[in-house]
């Protein structure tokens, strides 16, 4: 069967040089970051899906994406190549659904190349406290992967409905421009390791991996206290689970691809190597992937 590999990956990481930049200044950076990356030029993505979910002057319509693709070029005239470019919001864990969307269509044979791109970033003058994602972007450039049983391998998805209320946002329309609200309750990862556990099985036994197949476990880093107690909870030792909460806070959407873009420069991941991707979402949703470097 077909494999859909990250061929580049891309990333705008948070500092305090791009603080006051926005989500769509982000997407770009990392955007064009990816495509310089690749062997790719922009005319040659024939899919662009944006996940980010905090957006500048908190936007809803129309697509970010469209935003996206014209900022970095790719197929802005509609006498040529056309590109289909469209949002996919889940929280924390959309840029591994929409990896998983582009292996969908890679497989059936409807695209072959594709784009993810996601970004962070809120315009309030005067935050929430509970806000706490520094601005970030992260792009991840996807084709089919030339090697056999290299690139994704199998997803699973596991939302547990009974605890939607432990995470909440909402744009206060009170004020002028608005107001993002969100409210986290501390029962929250608990619940995230329960639905890790169950997805990390999951996704295991549709890959016919064992667990001492992984080389690497990259989570979204959610914090220092969570990612201490997340090996236990899905049954591998800590050594094999990325902790990057010293240096990379937790930016939501951007979280696991960035950490997989730290993991390839710093040569924790690599050619050979087959890890985990593990996102988590409001919902509360959890998503795994397997992937074969």
């Amino acid at each position: 069967m077909l494999r859909c590999r990250m061929a580049s990956l891309g990333a705008s990481l948070p500092g305090p040089r791009w603080r006051r930049r926005g989500s769509l200044w982000h997407a770009q950076k990392a955007g064009k970051e990816c495509l310089a990356r690749s062997p790719y030029r922009p005319s040659d993505v024939e899919v662009l899906i944006n996940t980010g979910v905090n957006r500048d002057g908190h936007t809803c319509e129309p697509a970010i994406a469209t935003y996206v693709l014209k900022a970095l070029g790719i197929n802005t005239d509609f006498r040529g190549s056309r590109t289909l470019g469209f949002d996919l919001l889940n929280g924390g864990c959309g840029m591994l659904n929409a990896a998983q969307v582009l292996a969908t269509l890679m497989q059936s044979g409807q695209a072959r190349v594709g784009m993810v791109v996601s970004s962070e970033a809120n315009s309030d003058r005067d935050p929430d406290p509970a806000y706490r994602y520094p601005p970030s972007g992260a792009a991840v450039l996807l084709d089919i992967a030339p090697l056999s049983g290299t690139g994704f391998g199998a997803f699973a998805f596991r939302t547990l409905d009974e605890h939607a209320d432990l995470y909440s946002s909402v744009v206060n329309m009170t004020g002028k421009h608005g107001r993002l609200l969100l409210r986290r309750k501390d029962e929250l990862d608990a619940a995230y390791r329960q639905g890790a556990a169950e997805v990390v099985e999951e996704v295991l036994s549709q890959g016919h991996l064992a667990r001492d197949d992984l080389d690497l476990v990259i989570p979204a880093q959610l914090s220092g206290p969570f990612l201490a107690e997340l090996p236990a909870a899905i049954g591998l030792p800590r050594e094999k689970v990325l902790d990057l909460s010293s240096v990379l806070e937790d930016t939501l959407t951007t979280s696991v691809f960035l950490a997989t873009h730290h993991a390839l420069e710093t040569g924790r991941a690599g050619p050979g190597k087959t890890a985990l991707l593990l996102a988590f979402g409001s919902g509360v949703t959890v998503g795994a992937a397997t992937y074969r470097f």
